[in-house]
């Protein structure tokens, strides 16, 4: 229309309709903060400008092709070529969508209330693993040498001893972070503040090389360690058998049933557990941050073959020798295909799952209600963040503790970049791999949970494993924790006598396809 026209209106439309159309833009730039927390990191403003800007451009492109060749031609050759590819790839990738695991389907054809519809168009699928991603470089972190470790002593009480195998400096630096179970906040800490309370009571101390080469004590309090040699740095991580949480848990099941303390209203669990130690089932949360059920499927495929596998009978697998799976006949898989989120961000929806409500409440935390039980617990997570008063804020001066937390190591610069923590580069939600001292920082919770198996095998456990490797825009990040949850689950040492339950929150509220806000990636959304 304005390139048939003559009239000057027409002609002055031509300049002004694309410069307001620019200004708009720059002025939503501008006006969107995206370094916060509830903000996404600036992932969102990113994909603004790789797309739009882009798209943009090649419109205009497109309009100057139109001034020197047919539209009719431009138009058929652009619509063949982009209908035929999509067509193939939603054809190829349409069938799984509303699948589980064993292929069992979501859509509930006996209750037609629960119904889940499969959209139309699969998007989360269309753009292929690291379609996104491949000019971010390698999926591996940079590697470091391996030159401390923890020698543990006889005993599981005893503290266990730094021991450095290699250093070609006179000193090793050593910094002990705080153990963040013993902080008693006056105020509920900001995210931006959690850093700094962990930075400024960390306690940093040289040590001699060829000393601690002999080994050198480390407090039993420490839930982590960092071991500096030069530009080497090592992070390691442990759990000492704790006297005074064992008497605790001693104490509650030396209580014959007659004499045992009647559980109050909020104490109580709402189901029956045995006063017998040894018929207790341990209990462990496998958390993943905003990783929906059809994305699981999509980026562990080692652990999807493994809990297909390990979950059907030796005489029926489809890979009946792969033996490394024997190990787990007995294992029974339940999935919860009703299980959804009812709101968008993590707060809420973790909120009803450890208190049973979404909003702020006094009532007790889902781990306090296993101490009282004859539980010991442990929480680890790789993400600077202390979420506990997120869960109890109107009980800030006197929150619920785990016996066992780790979170302080995944606060060091390194891990938690400031004074932008959330940007697409560096940090918990960067669209590359997360590090720590050469290693991908979900290994660092998996191996935390192991050392709090061990340290109380002989004891009722609940542990709860957090990732946040899913909370990023492109969707492929957290397919490098496949590996590393493969290998924890099919190593367990103690399956015979432990539920584990595999947990989001909900699905990815990031990136190119959330902003669109097409059906399928809505409702992806809300079935974690």
């Amino acid at each position: 229309f304005l390139n048939s026209s003559r009239s000057p209106l027409c002609r002055r439309s031509k300049i002004v309709l694309p410069s307001i159309t620019l200004l708009t833009i720059f002025i939503l730039m501008a006006m969107f903060d995206g370094n916060t927390i509830e903000n996404h990191g600036s992932y969102n403003r990113a994909v603004f400008v790789i797309v739009f800007f882009p798209l943009l451009f090649t419109c205009g492109a497109i309009y100057l092709s139109m001034q020197l060749a047919s539209l009719s031609t431009i138009l058929l050759t652009v619509i063949s070529v982009l209908g035929t590819t999509l067509l193939l790839r939603f054809g190829s990738i349409q069938s799984g969508w509303p699948l589980g695991l064993h292929e069992l389907s979501l859509s509930n054809l006996e209750d037609i209330s629960c119904r889940i519809h499969t959209p139309l168009l699969n998007w989360h699928d269309l753009i292929p693993y690291r379609g996104q991603t491949f000019w971010t470089g390698s999926t591996e972190c940079p590697k470091q040498k391996r030159f401390a470790r923890l020698v543990h002593p006889t005993s599981k009480t005893q503290p266990n001893h730094l021991v450095v195998d290699w250093c070609d400096q006179p000193n090793i630096k050593i910094t002990v972070p705080p153990n963040v179970k013993d902080f008693d906040y006056k105020i509920p800490p900001k995210e931006a503040e959690f850093q700094g309370i962990i930075l400024d009571n960390s306690v940093e101390y040289n040590v001699p090389t060829e000393e601690a080469k002999k080994g050198v004590e480390i407090s039993a309090e420490a839930q982590s360690i960092v071991v500096d040699c030069g530009v080497h740095r090592n992070v390691l991580v442990q759990v000492v058998r704790d006297d005074k949480i064992v008497k605790r848990v001693q104490q509650y099941f030396e209580k014959t049933p007659a004499h045992a303390t009647k559980p109050t209203e909020k104490t109580k669990l709402s189901f029956p557990l045995s006063l017998d130690r040894e018929d207790r089932l341990n209990v462990e949360l496998i958390y993943i941050d905003a990783l929906s059920r059809a994305h699981f499927s999509r980026r562990f495929p080692k652990t999807v073959e493994l809990l297909n596998t390990a979950s059907t009978p030796r005489a029926n697998r489809k890979i009946p020798k792969n033996t490394q799976y024997n190990k787990l006949d007995n294992t029974t898989l339940y999935q919860f295909f009703r299980y959804h989120a009812h709101e968008v961000t993590t707060g809420g929806n973790t909120r009803a799952m450890y208190t049973g409500l979404k909003y702020p409440t006094r009532l007790q935390t889902i781990w306090e209600k296993y101490q009282t039980h004859g539980y010991i617990t442990s929480w680890a997570t790789n993400a600077c963040h202390e979420w506990s008063w997120i869960y109890q804020p109107e009980r800030s001066t006197t929150l619920s503790r785990f016996d066992h937390h780790l979170v302080a190591p995944f606060c060091l610069p390194e891990a938690h970049p400031m004074p932008e923590p959330y940007g697409i580069w560096n940090g918990p939600y960067s669209i590359r791999r997360r590090c720590l001292a050469g290693r991908e920082t979900g290994e660092y919770v998996f191996e935390y949970t192991n050392e709090f198996k061990k340290a109380y095998s002989d004891l009722p456990q609940f542990s709860i494993s957090s990732f946040i490797d899913a909370h990023e825009g492109t969707g492929d990040v957290v397919k490098l924790l496949d590996d590393d949850l493969h290998s924890y689950l099919l190593n367990h040492p103690n399956l015979n006598n432990t539920i584990i339950f595999l947990v989001s929150d909900h699905g990815l509220h990031m990136g190119l396809w959330w902003l669109l806000q097409w059906r399928s990636v809505v409702l992806e959304h809300r079935l974690p």
